[in-house]
């Protein structure tokens, strides 16, 4: 098998660049080499576009020629040269496996979640959690990795891709022409399946794709060197173009990654470089993909660091194509390519250093330290939390979401206490008083952890579709389902199960039963994230049908209201899922009428609690946010936990996980304390924080020119704009708007306020409406929201003075 893998290496070989991997580096300098090469173009792509050496219309021309011809090049010279006959089928079936189910329980998701659904949208995110960047920067990371010790890892790209090219991607190009069709007037059956064959027979990258694999069959693996060279200049130019365009993309798109702008692209990323991965790797353990234990490990490492290769920019072209989620997807590509270059280093890391001959015992003492540095920041977290949800004036812990979050702060305490002991306790072993103690503390402080996010996933759901006095009295039934269950499985585990020597390797205080725990550990987690992604999915839906019904009647109920007015909205939770119409979400600064003709004074008492801090104030997105959190830290449980039940022997990818599983399970106080532990509106505490945090911004904050330095022009300006204009332009511009989980009243931003300038004619231009704006910020009509910045056409934001 060697040898044939050498042959498959070396004849896939021959079109990419070889100097990824210098025989006399070692693997991870040549690793070094390969990030600085690619992200060194996707720099030089961003300058160009950034400092206007490339246009908009030149990038367009590039996209075409990547998109069309040296892609399709690159795929067709890849496929028709593969010997089939040399190729590991059963490492392929578990990648398109692995892949095949991130692919639809993606989609499944983004068309259960949205109603109307949009299968376009949904074929972007499926797309965009399996298709990796393989050949512009999976070559040289992989090659720089494997070129010495498995030289044919290179040469399965070229295999791997086809599973998202010719097979899951035509699934996605059938949605996305099923959802272009609808929008157009062309609504008979018969036109639809003619548009969506067309489109799809037409694609150049799946047109290629079929190509290459019947020029496999025709031409035997070799290429006529006529049709080769012409077809490998355009491959060899798809690296390069590739990366400089993707750099290019990023050019107004980075500042857009803000506030809840984050949560849809920050999903679609987890899901990515975390989920695919995983799966990936538990699909090839679990076929058995290698001839024995020792290759099916490689393969499985492999596979997980395949899958932390980014998205390819290919996806950028479909978006562009169908016209679709343009902003929400090259935000998310730019986020996904910079996050996976630490990833794919940390993992190559730990890897190399597994393969070098760390031991289990260094292994369990460096793991140890770290699990002790994690509990005690996470007991002075929920020390803070406790503080600020039992006093100063405010009692958080007794308003209906906050109670599930009391009960999971005090889980983590905890289960932080406890590894605190356990970490001091002697490696031997021994089962003594003090070994129980944290062995109870531990367990049950994580199982309960669990068991209330699902509590939380719960009650989120019925404050959406049922009523506050249902929800308070199915609260009742969480504490004896939440302390007693986990209780109730620890004392099980405590009194039945029997340590075995063999099990002490791998020391870890989720696993301290060995198999036994990590079962008990599966079933926990598997039964509690169910339970979680399923009431947030329904949430969500309940949710977008009680704004559909109220925005109905509020409209029937609103006179004289514009229709462009009426598209006017809140930025909140709901603009997560970017509705095709957005609808009034929720209400706004005026008490006597509003501008948008959908907002009331009951809404704004409601919905602007955040800003003055109202106990009743449940905080619906800010437990969203922390929900999905904690999805991730369950799925990298479950991975560590499967891993623990089936692992012979140690591994690079399973040391690296169980790092990670340590810092995000006994760390989600940490992520509470980033959420709800510096809130504005916790009373004196929340006073003084607000204080602290305005003192430590005065040395950032903006200075402006004295009354007496404005110029007569600047004064003129804010005259005429006070007189005229000042009114109206609140009363078109002005809303509220959530930022960084914060709610502004009556603010708008500064490409809101340029738009308005242009369009009732106060200048002629965006360069002078920027001046213009300059001016009124400058002379006090107008301020940024934290005093930090100046007017600029940006999503900033500003509020009136006056």
């Amino acid at each position: 098998m060697t040898n044939q893998e050498s042959i498959l290496s070396t004849s896939l070989s021959s079109n990419i660049n070889q100097y990824f991997a210098e025989p006399e580096d070692e693997p991870t300098d040549n690793l070094y080499l390969a990030l600085i090469q690619c992200f060194g173009i996707i720099l030089c792509g961003y300058l160009a576009g950034r400092f206007g050496m490339m246009t908009k219309t030149e990038a367009n021309g590039l996209n075409t020629f990547v998109g069309t011809f040296a892609l399709p090049s690159l795929i067709f010279m890849s496929l028709a040269k593969l010997d089939f006959t040399l190729v590991n089928w059963k490492f392929l079936l578990a990648v398109l496996l692995a892949k095949s189910c991130v692919f639809f329980t993606v989609l499944a998701v983004s068309l259960v979640i949205k109603k109307p659904s949009n299968p376009g949208r949904a074929a972007l995110f499926a797309i965009f959690t399996t298709q990796s960047n393989d050949f512009a920067i999976g070559y040289p990371m992989i090659n720089a990795l494997y070129g010495k010790t498995h030289p044919e890892y290179a040469a399965y790209l070229y295999l791997m891709a086809p599973i998202s090219l010719a097979i899951l991607n035509p699934i996605g190009f059938v949605l996305l022409e099923i959802g272009k069709r609808r929008v157009e007037e062309h609504t008979s059956c018969r036109y639809m399946v003619y548009s969506i064959v067309k489109g799809v027979v037409l694609n150049p990258v799946l047109f290629m794709t079929v190509l290459g694999i019947i020029g496999n069959l025709i031409f035997s693996h070799s290429v006529p060197r006529l049709l080769a060279a012409i077809l490998e200049v355009l491959g060899n130019a798809f690296s390069a173009s590739a990366l400089f365009l993707l750099g290019s993309m990023m050019v107004g798109k980075i500042h857009k990654l803000k506030g809840t702008a984050l949560v849809i692209p920050g999903i679609l990323i987890s899901v990515k470089l975390l989920v695919l991965p995983l799966v990936i790797r538990e699909s090839i353990i679990l076929l058995n993909a290698g001839d024995n234990l020792t290759e099916t490990r490689n393969l499985s490492t492999y596979g997980f660091l395949y899958g932390t290769i980014p998205t390819a920019p290919a996806l950028f072209i479909f978006t562009l194509r169908y016209n679709l989620e343009i902003d929400l997807i090259a935000s998310a590509m730019v986020a996904c390519t910079f996050l996976s270059a630490p990833l794919m280093f940390v993992s190559a890391k730990v890897v190399n250093a597994v393969y070098a001959g760390i031991t289990p015992a260094n292994y369990a003492r460096q793991l140890n330290i770290f699990s002790f540095d994690i509990s005690v920041a996470s007991a002075i977290a929920c020390t803070w939390l406790l503080i600020c949800f039992l006093g100063f004036g405010r009692k958080r812990y007794n308003q209906v979401t906050h109670r599930c979050t009391w009960c999971l702060v005090i889980a983590q305490l905890a289960a932080a206490v406890g590894v605190i002991i356990w970490s001091k306790l002697d490696p031997s072993g021994n089962r003594s008083t003090l070994w129980y103690i944290q062995f109870i503390l531990i367990t049950t402080g994580v199982y309960a952890s669990r068991v209330w996010t699902a509590a939380i996933a719960a009650t989120l759901l019925f404050l959406s579709s049922r009523s506050l006095s249902f929800v308070e009295n199915l609260q009742k039934w969480f504490y004896p389902v939440g302390w007693g269950i986990p209780l109730l499985m620890v004392i099980i585990m405590c009194t039945t199960v029997t340590l075995t020597p063999t099990e002490l390797d791998f020391k870890n205080p989720n696993f301290q039963l060995g198999r036994t725990q990590a079962a008990a550990s599966s079933f926990i987690l598997i039964f509690c994230f169910i339970v979680t992604l399923g009431c947030l999915i329904l949430q969500q839906r309940y949710q977008r049908r009680h704004i559909t019904m109220s925005y109905e009647h509020l409209r029937n109920n609103t006179e004289n209201t514009t229709t462009e007015n009426n598209e006017r909205s809140i930025v909140d939770v709901e603009d997560l899922v970017s509705p095709l119409i957005n609808a009034p979400i929720i209400g706004c600064e005026f008490q006597n009428g509003c501008p948008n003709g959908a907002c009331r004074v009951d809404d704004v008492e409601r919905d602007c609690d955040e800003e003055n801090g109202t106990n009743t104030d449940p905080q619906i997105l800010r437990h969203l946010v922390f929900l999905i959190l904690l999805l991730c830290s369950m799925f990298i449980g479950l991975s560590i936990s499967v891993g623990t039940l089936i692992m012979e022997q140690l591994t690079g990818i399973y040391a690296e996980l169980a790092f990670l599983d340590v810092a995000l399970n006994f760390g989600q106080s940490l992520i509470a304390f980033a959420i709800f532990g510096l809130d504005p509106s916790l009373g004196k505490l929340g006073g003084w924080l607000q204080k602290v945090r305005k003192k430590w911004q005065s040395g950032k904050e903006l200075q402006l020119p004295c009354e007496d330095a404005l110029s007569p022009e600047v004064k003129a300006i804010r005259e005429q704009f006070n007189r005229c204009h000042l009114e109206a332009c609140r009363a078109r511009i002005s809303m509220c708007r959530r930022r960084l989980l914060k709610l502004y009243k009556g603010v708008f931003s500064g490409s809101d306020l340029i738009n308005w300038l242009l369009e009732v004619g106060i200048v002629s231009s965006r360069e002078d409406a920027v001046q213009y704006g300059r001016s009124l910020l400058e002379s006090r009509v107008l301020q940024h929201v934290d005093g930090t910045h100046h007017f600029y056409d940006q999503n900033l934001l500003y509020t009136f003075n006056v």
